[in-house]
């Protein structure tokens, strides 16, 4: 009897010490993407306050004393070393809603992949979107996938990451819920592609 109550009890300690993703970036999906079933195709403000683990510089209603941004830190990783995982999170948008959410992490992280993806911002369904702006080399990587969770509308992801040569660098993210926003000044996506996967998330 007592050998039966040890086994339950170190099952029960296993249970709840292993979560399946650690995810430090689901919120983000939760505060960027559109719900489904709704006549609204933008992200507002409020939503910002969805984002967990992130200190401010200011709350997201004095987002417009700023050029219609936020900005606040984060950290990937546990190493003590302050510059290892060191994180900015930059909101930009327009007066009354989000455009897109950007992630810089300093000395950590991996190339873009889908299990990285994962990693970061929980399960989903993930598309890779062929683009111009495309790399794959060990230094120096770029891709572009849709990510789809089951309660709400594709979003999409940009991901870059760049390494020297003492292994020092970062890890550049991008998520926003139209292609058209992640396209910026590289134009990574031609007309043909933006309308292509418009189409697809409507």
């Amino acid at each position: 009897m007592i050998k039966a109550i040890s086994v339950t009890l170190t099952t029960i300690a296993f249970t709840f010490s292993t979560p399946a993703y650690a995810a430090q970036f689901s919120s983000i999906i939760d505060a960027i993407a559109i719900p489904k079933n709704v006549e609204y195709n933008v992200s507002n403000w409020e939503n910002a306050e969805k984002i967990q683990g992130v200190e401010w510089e200011w709350p997201y209603y004095e987002s417009g004393a700023h050029d219609h941004t936020m900005v606040g830190t984060t950290k990937v990783g546990s190493s003590k070393n302050p510059n290892i995982g060191y994180t900015e999170v930059t909101i930009n948008g327009a007066r009354t809603f989000i455009t897109e959410i950007e992630i810089t992490i300093q000395n950590a992280g991996e190339n873009p992949s889908k299990s990285e993806i994962n990693k970061l911002f929980g399960s989903g369904e993930l598309v890779k979107i062929l683009s111009s702006c495309d790399q794959d080399y060990a230094t120096w990587a770029d891709a572009t996938y849709r990510f789809n969770k089951t309660k709400a509308q594709p979003v999409f992801i940009r991901y870059g990451s760049s390494w020297g040569a003492s292994g020092s660098g970062a890890v550049t993210i991008k998520v926003a819920n139209s292609l058209v926003d992640l396209n910026g000044y590289d134009d990574c996506y031609d007309r043909r592609t933006l309308d292509k996967w418009k189409r697809l998330s409507v």
